[in-house]
């Protein structure tokens, strides 16, 4: 909250500071900002004005107001042109009514005026200094989550990407570590924005993570379920984000948050620029796949929708189930498929056990399920045979499916970085 100066040149030409003749001198109000709501507040007159779903166009600057009175409650609500004389004196008259004896002519025009500034000025322009980012601070959880950007976890349906992703949000706002030594930086509020199932769901798997008997630890996850598309409620959630102090914002998922035609490149350009809005929190945006990349069983696959999906996240991960469960557990694999903050990682293998009403993760070697193993580049399943034992050239041909030269071709790049060694009659192995 801040104080506006009442000897600034825009009270003046107001006649808020008591210089201009034919105004009542008022106090310079406290200010109060939380996303897109603005909030203009006179303790010694005991008035609060407070805007919100400002917007400006050719009209003028059109927003909601509402006027509280410290006695009386709220005393006016509605929509109101900011830059209307015409509305702004009409105003004037109704409060003077409602609540007379108060300077509403100089209260109205200042907090119009400076939310009519204030709402219109954006971010200030700022020398670039070279500065290389600190590895520790760069990541909200490292590797997964790059902190300040926004970030896709796309998945065919039935993966498990919301329940990874609740595991996630369990792990931010705690600061315990996910497996893999996946440390959070610190502890942070997180915002769970549901477009697909609903409070109870997500409370019953979340204490199922905690486990039997043991109560909430860390700061809150707080839950919004969401219905109209995101770029539409993004003010509002603005200010939730400052209101509560959120650090990490999940939106189950993008497709609904789109709105209509989520495929399209409009439709995705304004929910990722209302996701990046939501700066300096975290984003983590969880995405579905079409039909024929669920299908694909070798290779890379992108999330379903427009190429601005990939274009515009800044950290990309595919999750993938294993075809052949491990009996009650879940299998999954996290391939990094893009990132704009350096190398992309080697995947990432996690194992969901449920007994007992506890579901429990844990690391795993995705070298166990073949079919994830398959989706990896030929230069990680070559390492991950080796770890068995030495091999030729033609075994390896026959383990990965891919052809000799592009076999011998990869060895001769991994033994250029020291990952891959040749032994004898013509075996490849690890190093020692």
């Amino acid at each position: 909250m801040r104080r506006a100066d009442a000897a600034d040149p825009l009270a003046t030409m107001a006649g808020l500071d008591g210089t201009a003749p034919g105004l009542l001198r008022v106090e310079a109000p406290e200010i109060q900002r939380l996303g897109d709501e603005w909030a203009a507040t006179w303790p010694a007159h005991g008035v609060t004005i407070s805007f919100g779903s400002v917007r400006e166009n050719s009209d003028g600057i059109h927003g909601e107001m509402s006027v509280v009175s410290g006695v009386m409650g709220e005393i006016h609500w509605g929509r109101i042109n900011l830059a209307s004389t015409s509305a702004r004196e009409g105003l004037v008259r109704k409060l003077d009514q409602a609540a007379p004896g108060l300077p509403w002519r100089p209260i109205l025009e200042r907090a119009c005026r400076q939310a009519a500034r204030d709402l219109r000025t954006g971010e200030p322009v700022v020398p670039l200094v070279p500065r290389q980012a600190d590895e520790g601070s760069r990541f909200l959880l490292p590797k997964l989550l790059l902190a300040g950007e926004t970030n896709v976890e796309f998945a065919d349906g039935g993966s498990g990407k919301s329940l990874f992703a609740l595991a996630i949000a369990q792990s931010v706002s705690t600061g315990i570590a996910l497996p893999g030594g996946l440390v959070p930086s610190a502890p942070t509020r997180v915002l769970l924005l549901d477009y697909e199932s609903h409070r109870p769901e997500h409370e019953d798997r979340l204490a199922r993570l905690q486990g039997a008997g043991r109560p909430p630890a860390g700061l809150p996850i707080l839950y919004r379920p969401m219905t109209r598309p995101l770029a539409d409620e993004a003010g509002t959630i603005r200010a939730e984000i400052d209101r509560h102090n959120i650090g990490l914002v999940i939106v189950d998922s993008l497709a609904p948050a789109c709105g209509p035609e989520p495929e399209g490149a409009d439709a995705v350009v304004r929910t990722m620029t209302a996701l990046r809005s939501f700066a300096p929190a975290t984003r983590l945006v969880l995405a579905h796949v079409t039909k024929a990349a669920a299908e694909q069983r070798r290779g890379p696959v992108k999330p379903f929708g427009s190429a601005f999906v990939y274009n515009l996240a800044r950290n990309i991960w595919e999750l993938r189930k294993a075809d052949e469960d491990e009996g009650a557990d879940l299998v999954i694999a996290a391939f990094h498929r893009k990132s704009n903050a350096g190398r992309l990682y080697p995947p990432l293998g996690f194992r969901f056990t449920f007994h007992d009403g506890v579901t429990s993760l844990h690391a795993h070697d995705i070298g166990q399920a073949p079919d994830l193993l398959a989706r990896t580049s030929l230069a990680f399943q070559i390492q991950k045979d080796l770890a068995f034992g030495a091999q030729t050239v033609a075994s390896l041909v026959e383990a990965t499916g891919s052809s000799k030269d592009t076999v011998a071709r990869t060895l001769r790049r991994l033994r250029t970085t020291g990952k891959v060694i040749p032994l004898d009659e013509g075996r490849w192995g690890l190093p020692v």
